[in-house]
């Protein structure tokens, strides 16, 4: 636990969440309760709400938001996508860094505490992520990890081939983000996108070795990376990679070739590959 001196001098910063129509009162409210339970709490969390949402869940958000001085609901009058959401979310943030949070996750209680301590001892990391524990949609089956890398040069030889980045784990300057050209429209791999061209900038990046997020995977999430709208997802961003200069020729071609052949493969062989082959079952 932080000294009440450190406590004083601490690193402030706010939480950005998104939250649409397909996203369950349920798995909202435990999202923002793993917030609310941190052991150093954030200093504001905006929750952008992309479009319409069902009355339940606007009437939860409501009720957290007159409860909680800290969480700040930023509507937007139609959805128009993660990072769109994401680049107005950015532009309520009031603190210099801001961290990333899914609205179906869960952070674990020292995430927070662990990410300060750490960017107060190295000043110069600018995106700070970690690592991530994959469960079922219920939250009950524990799958897998996935793990990154934590040295910045480990993550910059990654990026040429797979997102070196838990997204939902992240905390980043703020400025950086905005120097970069923050989130574009980038279906699937809005983070990923952002990632190159922070690197191209000079960001430096690192990860914690510890687990700060629970994430809900399962099904779902392997039917959704694969069929047509998915592969020409992968075929637009492995171009802005290149076009970023992130990636070469012959790295592009590489990349399409193993990333097609896998959102090609039927769900549930598509979801044991990315379990024994793109996982750690470390953990289990």
């Amino acid at each position: 636990m932080m000294r009440s001196s450190d406590m004083e001098n601490r690193i402030r910063f706010s939480v950005l969440m998104s939250v649409y129509h397909k996203d369950t009162a349920e798995n909202v409210e435990k999202s923002i309760n793993s917030l609310l339970s941190q052991t150093l709490l954030p200093d504001q969390i905006v929750i952008v709400i992309d479009g319409e949402i069902p009355q339940e869940l606007s009437s939860l958000i409501d009720r957290f938001a007159k409860a909680h001085e800290i969480i700040d609901v930023c509507p937007l009058a139609k959805c128009g996508g993660l990072g769109a959401a994401l680049c107005k979310g950015i532009s309520q943030c009031r603190y210099d860094w801001v961290a990333r949070m899914d609205s179906d996750d869960i952070s674990l209680p020292d995430r927070f505490e662990k990410q300060i301590e750490y960017l107060a001892e190295n000043r110069d990391i600018d995106v700070l992520g970690g690592q991530i524990a994959e469960y079922d949609e219920n939250m009950e089956h524990f799958l897998c990890t996935r793990e990154v890398p934590s040295d910045h040069s480990d993550i910059v030889k990654k990026i040429k081939y797979r997102n070196p980045m838990n997204h939902v784990t992240v905390m980043y300057k703020k400025d950086m983000v905005i120097r970069s050209g923050s989130y574009r429209e980038c279906p699937f791999f809005e983070d990923y996108y952002l990632w190159c061209r922070m690197i191209k900038q000079g960001c430096r990046f690192g990860n914690l070795d510890s687990v700060l997020v629970n994430v809900r995977t399962g099904e779902d999430m392997y039917r959704r990376r694969g069929g047509k709208a998915y592969n020409a997802a992968i075929i637009e961003f492995q171009k802005k990679a290149r076009e970023a200069g992130v990636i070469n020729g012959f790295e592009y071609y590489r990349n399409l070739m193993i990333r097609l052949l896998v959102s090609s493969m039927p769900n549930s062989v598509r979801g044991h590959f990315y379990l024994k082959r793109l996982r750690s079952k470390t953990g289990e």
